[in-house]
């Protein structure tokens, strides 16, 4: 398979109010962790890797987040804060045009790095073109083809059902980022890259 560009899977770890404790909305969300990976357009390999902490300014990290990602406050008390880390995003992506953003449940991360880029004055559209590359839709494929239900995906069931679990620590950015790309690359190859 080749896409006429490279594909960039991003991933993100956010936070929230405590109030909202397992119904992160994109309004009241604070990214916490940004993660990607550039995978190679012809081979699908893995060819470089952005993993970066991020400081909160909005919604500082609560214990349920720290619970889920194993990101405490002390963590990121040190960290630069969206508006710089979004820019060194931004750059290790690229001019616009030479990658396509994907994540796996596109339908929050890539919103949600919209919002915090125009909170902090960047400019998403310099760089990422269009809308994002949904690599759930890509395992839903990949599982009807092989005969598995469809219904109540998540990445870490995916995997299983792919015989990768265990290969990535869920919940940090740049291991979902990775596992996400392994959902393309099973698609298309029938295995994982390493």
């Amino acid at each position: 398979m080749r896409y006429s560009t490279d594909i960039v899977v991003i991933d993100l770890e956010a936070t929230c109010p405590v109030e909202d404790e397992g119904n992160n909305t994109i309004e009241r969300s604070s990214i916490i962790e940004v993660g990607a990976v550039r995978l190679d357009r012809r081979s699908l390999e893995i060819v470089a890797e952005f993993s970066e902490l991020v400081r909160p300014e909005d919604y500082p990290i609560v214990p349920f987040i720290t619970g889920i990602t194993g990101i405490s406050p002390d963590m990121v008390a040190g960290k630069d804060n969206f508006a710089a880390v979004g820019a060194r995003f931004l750059e290790w992506y690229g001019p616009r045009n030479k990658a396509i953003i994907a994540a796996f449940g596109a339908y929050y991360d890539i919103p949600l790095l919209r919002k915090e880029c125009a909170r902090y004055g960047l400019d998403y559209r310099t760089n990422i073109a269009g809308g994002a590359f949904d690599l759930r839709a890509v395992a839903t494929v990949w599982l009807a083809a092989n005969d598995h239900r469809t219904s109540g995906l998540t990445l870490d069931s995916i995997l299983e059902k792919m015989d990768l679990a265990g290969r990535f620590t869920s919940h940090r950015a740049v291991e979902d980022a990775k596992a996400a790309a392994a959902v393309l690359q099973m698609h298309h190859l029938g295995r994982a890259l390493d």
